[in-house]
């Protein structure tokens, strides 16, 4: 325990600016991101103007050969549709970027150039009456430099964009980063300014334990996956409980750290197994499972879990949410369970997994060497899962056909 006043208020102090650091570099990274945004969106509407531009100047060269129409109308409007897109094109350069869109906006412009030597040679054909030559002109080379002038900013259009997207991938990814490292800092500044829980009797504590295995399983230890996490709710506490070694257990914060970030940046239900097993390691779990309601909204089942063998997460199957066990019962308080550890150990931790107006699921875990005791073990648990929520739909799943996913075989 830290017992100076003046070491907790410099670690509070230091945790404070560390936690405001980070919440700048969120905010500056954000703001990068809406700029970058908002390049992407502006150069889009600049290359769509140029290309419209060109549509509407092919269509006023072709009246130049049309039975009737006013030449000095249209040799007008073609003018001024040459000075738009020349515009464009000068607008497009000062937002790229990137070497490859930028040369090819000078090629662009080359080819706008190639179109209006072509466009004065049609206006002098016409003069002439020589409406044949005029129209070969125009239907022929004018339209292939007006196909070559839009493909080319077509094409730094697309690179632009793959290169904004890339930069705005990487501000998300510094943005979950700053996150993490503010959790971690927060979290070992709780650990270190919580009071440690005076030393008790081994014995006593043991007596403790075969006492809330016995409410949990009625009068036997658990002796299987299904026991620890389907027992009574009338035996799991709330919140921290007594340290049960004479060290309280300390999870990893960096892995844990490491964790959360990768947890955050998860496309793929696929990347989750390796995921959960580095979470099972950080907690000294056996085994862990999430649940998540079914189509019903009311009754919970494996999603996917780690340490069980398939055909134990089948015999699990769906609990109900306001069934009399420690898994429903933190999906109904939004609250975490603890499970004391048995006389073999194993304790339980069973985590809720929360959105902004309910509970999605569950995160349980069955926990060796009485770690599901520790305050820095539930608080870990706590974080881990409030980064699993993230990566559930806000509405309840559809049962699968299938059964539950598994990382490994259990023991």
């Amino acid at each position: 325990m830290v017992a100076r006043r003046w070491v907790r208020v410099a670690i509070v102090i230091a945790t404070l600016a560390a936690l405001g650091f980070s919440g700048i570099q969120v905010r500056l990274a954000e703001q990068a991101i809406d700029a970058e945004q908002d390049a992407e969106r502006t150069f889009t509407d600049l290359s769509w103007a140029f290309t419209l531009s060109l549509a509407d100047l092919r269509a006023a060269q072709q009246a130049y050969v049309a039975v009737g129409q006013n030449l000095g109308e249209w040799t007008s409007a073609v003018g001024g549709l040459l000075d738009t897109a020349n515009a464009s094109l000068d607008n497009l350069r000062q937002l790229a970027t990137e070497t490859v869109s930028i040369e090819a906006l000078d090629a662009a412009d080359d080819a706008l150039a190639d179109l209006t030597r072509i466009d004065q040679r049609a206006r002098e054909h016409t003069v002439l009456g020589q409406s044949l030559l005029a129209s070969d002109l125009i239907f022929t080379e004018g339209l292939n430099v007006v196909d070559r002038a839009s493909a080319q900013v077509e094409f730094a259009r697309t690179v632009e964009r793959s290169t904004r997207v890339e930069a705005v991938r990487s501000q998300r990814q510094a943005q979950a980063t700053f996150v993490a490292s503010a959790g971690g800092v927060a979290l070992l500044a709780i650990l270190v300014l919580t009071p440690v829980a005076r030393k008790q009797n081994p014995e006593t504590l043991d007596d403790q334990a075969d006492t809330a295995v016995s409410d949990l399983t009625g009068d036997s230890a658990w002796a299987s996956p299904e026991q620890l996490m389907l027992g009574s709710d009338d035996s799991p506490t709330t919140g921290e409980s007594a340290e049960t070694d004479t060290a309280a257990p300390q999870p990893d914060l960096r892995a844990a750290a490491e964790l959360c970030t990768d947890l955050s940046m998860v496309g793929d239900t696929n990347e989750l197994p390796p995921l959960l097993a580095r979470a099972a390691e950080i907690m000294n779990a056996s085994g862990l499972i999430v649940w998540v309601h079914d189509s019903s909204g009311h009754v919970l089942r494996p999603a996917i879990g780690h340490g069980y063998s398939e055909q134990s997460l089948a015999r699990l199957g769906s609990i109900p949410d306001d069934g009399k066990n420690a898994t429903a019962a933190a999906c109904r308080n939004v609250q975490m369970q603890v499970v004391e550890r048995n006389e073999t150990g194993i304790g339980a931790l069973a985590t809720p997994l929360r959105s902004v107006d309910r509970c999605l699921g569950v995160l349980s875990a069955e926990l060796r060497d009485g770690w599901e005791s520790s305050a820095a073990v539930q608080a870990s648990a706590a974080i881990i899962a409030a980064q699993i929520a993230t990566l559930l739909p806000s509405d309840p799943v559809m049962e699968p056909a299938a059964p539950a996913a598994t990382t490994q075989e259990s023991a």
